[in-house]
């Protein structure tokens, strides 16, 4: 059987957690020193003293047991629960004390570990009344307590300072091992804000170039179907006029590339509108349709499409093409210097699928690779700006999956790989 999930707590109450770990190691260790005083050493200790002792020991487990079942609620542990928590630790080992030679007693600089705790997560005024309590708790047990009858009175000295000597072990590890786990946890919480701050600051960027790509595409609008309109009655012209019948093919090429803008300012309007292609599709078929569609947009560009033999379905194909679509335009412009070659490569691994986007043309500079997809990088090379794979890596972000860019060697082309989860 499993015991873990029983002593597990929840996320919220890591540092009731931490307290009640050090309340059962104060415990462990008030009962050992109890044994080891009473049986090993020439002190004597009443039978009403043993019996006030144990006492307060099992009343100080029984409330940490009920500490414990406190973690199992969802609702967080305050700052004024804390203080309670410390408060009791602090009088109990009044009481201890009190019962077992007050002031004198070596171990009672053991307030100490439990004011360092208090300054290390209560705020100022509640750390300040827990030590104020403190203080008069000491400077009371220094005339009222119950005496300790040291048969032997040679060796007392010994005995004290063999105590002070273990009383400074104990509390240094209780305090290194506390303030450590919570300076972690800190530091934690500092990163993990850090991190949103990040992504909060990226969605805003994201969220101004949306608006922007809006703007653009409604200014858009009228002006190709001016240039839609005059393409159309120009080519009705070349098929009348042997003067203009040279440029018909280049006429349908401008008409061709009009439609893919609109296309593109079509897509715009169903990509705002996700219920227009909810459920999954086979990513093979889908991934085979598009790349036909993109050699359109380069007719020139030689690009080779590897599928496996097996299929996955994603219901992401809205963010996947606009994703794939700059991956390839990107790669299309690298290899269009030189004539190189596109190879597009899909495959499966468990409940995640690759897709590759391979060109050799000139490769990425090493100094850029770190920053495309983070923020805009101009780019000499394809005469970007990097807005594209900004909006590209956030996109994959939004639906948890993953691009890489890498240059395996300078002049050996970019590779770009594209990972999502299946659906």
């Amino acid at each position: 059987m499993d015991l873990l999930p029983l002593f597990s707590t929840l996320p919220q109450h890591q540092i009731l957690s931490r307290l009640i770990w050090m309340r059962w190691i104060a415990i462990l260790a008030q009962l050992l020193v109890i044994a080891v005083v009473h049986f090993t050493l020439d002190v004597g200790l009443s039978a009403g003293a043993l019996k006030s002792l144990f006492g307060v020991i099992g009343v100080l487990a029984v409330f940490n047991l009920l500490s414990w079942r406190r973690t199992r609620r969802v609702r967080p542990a305050g700052d004024l629960e804390l203080f309670v928590q410390l408060l009791a630790d602090v009088t109990s080992l009044s009481l201890l004390l009190y019962f077992s030679g007050g002031a004198t007693n070596p171990f009672v600089s053991f307030y100490l570990p439990a004011l360092a705790v208090a300054a290390a997560i209560l705020p100022w005024r509640l750390a300040f009344v827990l030590a104020l309590y403190a203080f008069a708790s000491y400077s009371l047990l220094t005339y009222v307590y119950q005496p300790l009858h040291i048969h032997d009175s040679s060796r007392g000295m010994a005995y004290h300072l063999a105590g002070m000597w273990v009383n400074f072990a104990v509390s240094a590890a209780l305090i290194t091992w506390f303030v450590t786990r919570i300076s972690a946890n800190l530091r934690q919480r500092e990163a993990q804000l850090g991190q949103a701050r990040e992504r909060q600051l990226q969605g805003e960027r994201m969220v101004a170039l949306g608006a922007q790509a809006a703007s653009a595409a409604h200014e858009m609008g009228t002006p190709l179907a001016t240039i839609a309109v005059i393409a159309g009655e120009l080519r009705n012209e070349a098929r009348q006029s042997p003067a203009l019948a040279a440029y018909g093919a280049d006429l349908a090429l401008i008409e061709q590339q009009i439609g893919l803008c609109k296309n593109a300012l079509e897509r715009m309007r169903v990509d705002a509108e996700p219920q227009a292609a909810l459920g999954p599709h086979a990513l093979k078929e889908w991934l085979a349709k598009f790349i036909e569609a993109w050699r359109l947009r380069y007719p020139a560009v030689k690009l080779s499409l590897t599928l496996p033999e097996q299929d996955g379905k994603s219901s992401q194909v809205q963010v996947l093409g606009q994703v794939l679509l700059t991956l390839l335009d990107n790669a299309a412009r690298a290899v269009a210097a030189n004539g190189g070659r596109i190879q597009v490569t899909l495959t499966f691994a468990g409940a995640s699928a690759l897709i590759r986007v391979q060109d050799d043309g000139a490769g990425i500079a090493a100094e850029l690779l770190p920053r495309l997809g983070y923020q805009p990088v101009a780019s000499s090379a394809v005469d970007g700006k990097g807005i594209g794979l900004l909006l590209a890596f956030e996109n994959a972000r939004q639906i948890g999956a993953e691009i890489r860019l890498s240059t395996p060697s300078a002049g050996t082309g970019t590779i770009a790989d594209f990972t999502l989860e299946l659906a």
